[in-house]
């Protein structure tokens, strides 16, 4: 089954390179790359343009990640999607393995895998905190689910937008799988927006977990 690569960028030309090429990397290559450019100051379009991925790259005016997730799956037909953020790294068997593990959950699962930190910079990548990564670079899903759930909506500040639509998610009835082998790189830059505590940020995690609360209240009364 083909699988299709969504990659949101703002200003990445110092990561989207790497990121790509752990794209190319992989034992079992995509059929698609789209990366959404979402008002990017630097020279990302120029570095996915140069790049031997070929990833199919398109421009909007910066909004927000989750909406740029959205643009980029609307982009692609494949029935199979797996997200990717333009900082972050595929180690070379994450998509066999996934593709394998979605094959056997089902239609109604969403598969992920473990991740391991690293700071930007670090020559060492293996003795990272390892975790669970519930993330957008991890993710493997069917283009059914995504249809059903809907679009990756941007709370504000910035923050949070995969826990909404994990938390939407769940509520439509699906069910998260995660792999327990590390199989991605997750980059730490200071000053990105996953580094960043500050209050206006974290408006994004409380609209989130606002919204959560009622999807639960109406449930519970249904």
């Amino acid at each position: 089954m083909n699988y299709a690569v969504v990659i949101p960028a703002y200003n990445a030309a110092r990561t989207i390179v790497e990121t790509l090429d752990s794209v190319l990397a992989q034992s079992l290559q995509p059929s698609e790359i789209v990366v959404v450019d979402d008002g990017s100051t630097d020279n990302t379009v120029a570095c996915v343009k140069a790049h031997p991925a070929a990833a199919r790259i398109v421009s909007q005016p910066n909004t927000g990640c989750g909406a740029a997730t959205t643009h980029a799956i609307r982009l692609t037909s494949a029935p199979v999607i797996a997200g990717l953020d333009a900082d972050d790294i595929w180690l070379p068997q994450k998509m066999a393995q996934q593709m394998a593990h979605l094959a056997t959950l089902g239609p109604n699962a969403i598969s992920f895998t473990k991740s391991r930190q690293f700071h930007h910079g670090d020559s060492d990548r293996t003795k990272g905190e390892e975790r669970d990564a519930l993330i957008r670079s991890s993710i493997v899903l069917h283009r059914a689910t995504f249809d059903k759930v809907g679009p990756v909506i941007d709370p504000p500040g910035g923050s949070g937008d995969m826990v909404d639509w994990l938390g939407r998610a769940r509520a439509a009835g699906y069910s998260l799988h995660i792999l327990p082998e590390v199989l991605m790189l997750r980059r730490i830059i200071a000053g990105s927006m996953t580094y960043r505590a500050d209050d206006y940020s974290h408006r994004g995690y409380l609209s989130v977990a606002r919204a959560a609360i009622m999807r639960r209240r109406q449930a519970e009364q249904k």
